[in-house]
């Protein structure tokens, strides 16, 4: 097998050796191994790892051959069982195909039914004269399958006796799984007392030991007659009906062991039961109790059975521990803590293997670790039925011994502490005063709950006997099942009254379909219909829970976080694994939209109802009366070979719709006054200029971000007040609220795009392209164009501006060839001017009836949703921070002010008032007393704005938890 893998060219070098022929005188030649090579320590470990890389490799392919091979096979040897005739000739095949592609041929088949290898060749199997043959060391006879041990040949029984002699002959009896472990105790027994007296290794044995190892010796030779079936369940699975094991304890004063069995039940009642493995030590050298050697057997035997267990890899249906100490039982089913550490450690081991409620008690003369304690001869343990069957009740449960009160150690135990009495007062711990409400993860309530009913022990127990550190597992048990025993006595008192007294449940209870029962700590659960599952006795028997309880509702919260704040379904079928909570997916469907985590990280947006029109949009007013403002760019023109950066500011009226279009060359104060001055010169003053945040500018470059500074703000403002102009802006983040002159800049932008393409203009030709793209934009349907012939006007920004569309030709008279006027005096200019005004007031007409009528209807957010409710608690969108982040743990209470999808806040971590959208803020679940004791809440009316370094640090977050407030209780 070594040879067929191998190793790889930059490990070659390690693996060098010299080379000459003997006969010769010539210089040694140097040579290095191309494969893994006998006789190193790691070849086995590279052997394995590459058959086992090439099994995975191939497992879909081959995956009954795959498997053998990755939990059957021990370096070159495959050794493994099956049910069916067809799935053993099925794995051969697939094991030879499987072995043959990695370049290993598989020979020396062996098999206890002859037609498995009927597609093996003959020269690959092992065997033929014979039916004997070696697996892993120990004697198989195919023929019969049974296991044997072979005759120890070299052993001379009359040779010079010495210690040395002794552990090399005991050593050769191979028996792994301790079958033989009475017989060979014995010798070790003997070796035991050879170190007692101190002899070397080649010392002849004194005459009172000779004798004995003599009679050892000339026992070897019966160990052939010893034959073990090989199959420990010789029926088929499917007539199976339960399997169980069973682990004997027990020490003598030489020795201790344990042997497990196993106990196979069939559907036709029938059963059998056949030792699996033992184990045996001799006593320790320094001088130790009996009862404390019954406890290491009873620790032993919880050992063994749990490794029995793993390494069968089947369905066990019950374990059960047995020993004849009254002792010893009595240390395993108390509190380890009450005991010396001796006690204590291998009490507490015992205890993590093996339930408590696992141990019984049987007697000595049924117990057949009583054999290995004390040794027997081959002849002996060789019809020795208790030794390779177990006690005859084993099979039968009715049979089995009754369980017998435990031992009071107090009484003749020295390990248990020596006590004096003392008065106490009572303290009664069946009702603890808690509320399960009050505290947010249940396995706190839990060991609080703990660390009151051990007070209450305490308090009966003398200080030496009290508990004192962290709380045991075994007392966690204990508090929940006192909150669930609480739970279920509020809600199935009746029922629970009627099972403790032997009676029935009524027929009209609700727990009738669970067929309830109490278990021995007093719990409700369902009996069920899964007996016969292989599921674990907690899921076949879940406890059962109330609905609407507090306690419920906490188990399920722990369960919920413990599943990484899993969904309904998930969090529900783990829950069911151990309780079972009428209407449980209801309880389930209210628990976790309640958690604060899920709600942050899974909530959606508010959605708040599109507000009315302002009046500014919907009442008559002269043109740019209301004015909204905004900046797009940069544009690039050139000047020669430079090129240089053009912004647009675009004004708007609110009313019309019309606008006029100023080419900045940057963007500074001095510029954007200008661009200003010269729009109130063409157009007139505006009595409310309407723009969005500056801060929203600092995306749109260097040069933009200028505009966000404080002075910058101040110099404008300043103009501003010169000219009776007021100033408003639009709520931050909310760029919607600007939409009448965003849609604008989007028109704009799309008839730059199709006008100049690549082209790069000078800026004359620039200023020419926008004033023209400023006359289609004014020249734009304001309503819908009807296929009317006698009303063909279209209204449109310019009638509002010109009483005409863009395009209108001035009127001149076709009989002259020079143009003169028609406007010829005064009367006939008032005339004319009259004209226009009913002209225009028949615009503003068309423009209520037309134009305002359209606006009307909503476009989008036709209802409030999930609109917040004074006192929440919400999170709000600010920049890029996650939703998870410490940065949402700030709290902030809120108010409305006007419009009604506005809100002003005052942030807890910047200390500000702070201006949102309703659209902005996510629901949480926290209410506003955790957050009642802020030092500056009286503050919140008065503060209007921070300054630029608390903006700045509010940039980098993404949501802030507020809370909306209008009014805060216990606060002036």
């Amino acid at each position: 097998m070594f040879l067929q893998i191998g190793l790889h060219e930059r490990d070659r070098d390690v693996t060098r050796f010299l080379w000459r022929k003997l006969e010769s005188q010539e210089t040694p030649r140097i040579f290095r191994f191309r494969r893994v090579c006998f006789g190193l320590t790691c070849s086995p470990f590279l052997a394995m790892s590459v058959t086992r890389h090439h099994a995975l490799n191939h497992l879909q392919g081959f995956p009954l051959g795959a498997n053998q091979v990755l939990e059957n096979m021990y370096v070159d040897d495959i050794v493994f069982s099956v049910d069916e005739d067809e799935e053993a000739r099925e794995t051969v095949r697939q094991l030879v195909s499987l072995m043959e592609k990695g370049g290993f041929h598989l020979t020396k088949w062996v098999s206890n039914l002859g037609t498995v290898l009927a597609d093996v060749p003959s020269e690959d199997i092992l065997g033929k004269n014979t039916s004997t043959s070696k697996i892993l060391g120990i004697v198989w006879d195919s023929a019969n399958d049974e296991l044997a041990y072979s005759v120890l040949s070299d052993v001379d029984p009359w040779s010079r006796d010495t210690k040395r002699q002794l552990i090399s002959v005991t050593a050769k009896v191979y028996d792994p799984l301790g079958h033989l472990s009475p017989f060979i105790i014995k010798a070790k027994v003997l070796f035991q007392k050879l170190w007692k007296k101190g002899l070397n290794w080649d010392d002849e044995l004194p005459s009172e030991l000779q004798k004995e190892w003599q009679t050892w010796k000339m026992e070897l030779g019966d160990i052939s007659d010893i034959r073990i079936p090989r199959c420990l369940i010789p029926f088929h699975g499917s007539t199976i009906k339960k399997i169980e094991l069973h682990a004997f304890g027990d020490a003598s004063e030489t020795a201790y062991g344990a042997v497990v069995y196993v106990v196979v039940k069939k559907e036709d009642y029938s059963s059998i039961s056949n030792v699996v493995m033992a184990k045996s030590r001799v006593a320790p050298l320094k001088k130790m109790t009996l009862r404390r050697l019954e406890l290491m057997a009873a620790q032993m035997a919880a050992k063994l059975v749990t490794f029995v267990k793993k390494a069968l890899k089947i369905r066990i249906d019950r374990l059960t521990c047995w020993t004849d100490s009254k002792i010893t039982l009595c240390w395993i089913k108390s509190i380890s803590r009450r005991w010396k550490p001796f006690i204590q450690n291998r009490v507490e081991n015992i205890q993590q293997l093996v339930e408590p409620s696992q141990w019984r008690h049987c007697p000595t003369n049924s117990n057949p670790a009583d054999i290995l304690s004390r040794g027997s001869t081959i002849k002996q343990l060789r019809s020795n039925s208790l030794w390779w069957n177990g006690p005859t009740w084993l099979t039968d449960e009715d049979s089995w011994p009754k369980d017998i009160d435990s031992a009071k150690p107090e009484e003749y135990d020295a390990e248990y502490c020596v006590t004096e009495e003392r008065r106490s007062v009572q303290v009664l711990v069946e009702n603890i005063n808690l509320n399960p409400e009050r505290y947010e993860h249940f396995d706190r309530l839990l060991r609080i709950t703990a660390f009151c009913i051990r007070f209450g022990k305490n308090c009966r127990l003398p200080k030496p006997d009290r508990l004192v550190g962290y709380v045991t597992p075994l007392e966690i048990q204990n508090a929940e099942n006192y909150w669930i025993r609480k739970a279920q006595q509020e809600s199935f008192s009746t029922e629970i009254y009627q099972l403790s007294n032997g009676r029935q449940i009524a027929a009209n209870s609700r727990l009738q379909q669970f067929d309830p029962f109490l278990d021995e700590d007093g719990l409700l659960r369902t009996a069920g219909r899964l007996q016969n599952s292989d599921l674990p006795e907690h899921t076949k028997h879940p406890i059962l829970l109330p609905d609407k309880h507090p306690t419920t509702t906490a188990i399920i919260r722990r369960c919920h976080l413990r599943q990484l704040h899993g969904g309904c379904e998930f969090t529900l079928a783990t829950l069911r694994q151990r309780y079972w909570i009428l209407k449980g997916r209801r309880e389930v469907k209210k628990v976790i939209p309640a958690c604060p985590r899920c709600k942050r990280i899974e909530s959606n947006p508010f959605v708040a109802k599109m507000a009315p029109l302002p009046s500014d949009r919907t009442r008559v007013t002269r043109p740019f009366e209301n004015t909204g403002l905004d900046i797009a760019g940069p544009f690039f023109t050139r000047q020669g070979k430079k090129v240089n950066k053009n912004y647009i500011c675009l004004f708007t009226c609110m009313t019309t719709r019309a606008v006029p279009l100023e080419v900045v060359s940057e963007m500074t104060a001095r510029r954007l006054l200008q661009a200003l001055r010269r729009f109130i010169a063409r157009s007139g003053k505006p009595c409310v200029l309407q723009s969005d945040n500056f801060k929203s500018f600092k995306q749109l470059g260097k040069d933009l971000r200028q505009l966000s500074s404080t002075e910058m703000i101040d110099n404008i403002a300043r103009e501003l007040t010169s000219h009776r102009i007021q100033w408003n802006f639009i709520t931050e983040r909310a760029p919607w609220m600007g939409g009448y002159w965003e849609r604008l800049i989007r028109s704009m932008k799309i008839s730059l795009k199709k006008v100049l393409q690549n082209s790069m203009l000078d800026d004359e030709e620039f200023r020419t392209i926008i004033s023209e793209v400023e006359a289609r934009m004014n020249s734009r349907l304001l309503t819908y164009n009807a296929d009317n012939p006698n009303n063909p006007e279209v209204l449109t920004p310019y009638h509002f501006l010109t009483g005409t569309h863009y395009t209108d030709i001035p009127e001149v008279t076709k009989d002259e060839d020079k143009w003169v006027p028609k406007i010829q005096s005064t009367s006939h200019l008032m005339k004319n001017w009259n004209l226009r005004q009913r002209l225009i007031a028949q615009w503003w007409k068309r423009w209520k009836a037309e134009y305002v009528t359209n606006l009307n209807v909503r476009q989008k957010w036709y209802n409030s949703g999930n609109a917040p409710n004074i006192g929440d608690i919400v999170l709000v969108v600010i920049s890029r921070t996650r939703r998870d982040s410490s940065d949402c743990e700030s709290a902030a209470s809120w108010w409305y002010r006007q419009p009604p999808n506005i809100k002003a806040a005052f942030n807890r971590a910047s200390q500000r008032i702070v201006m949102d959208s309703v659209h902005r803020g996510w629901e949480d679940v926290r209410n506003y007393n955790s957050f009642a004791h802020l030092d500056t809440i009286n503050n919140l009316f008065t503060r209007t704005r921070s300054n630029n370094s608390r903006q700045s640090r509010m940039e980098s977050k993404h949501r802030q938890s507020v809370c909306w407030k209008r009014s805060i209780p216990g606060i002036e």
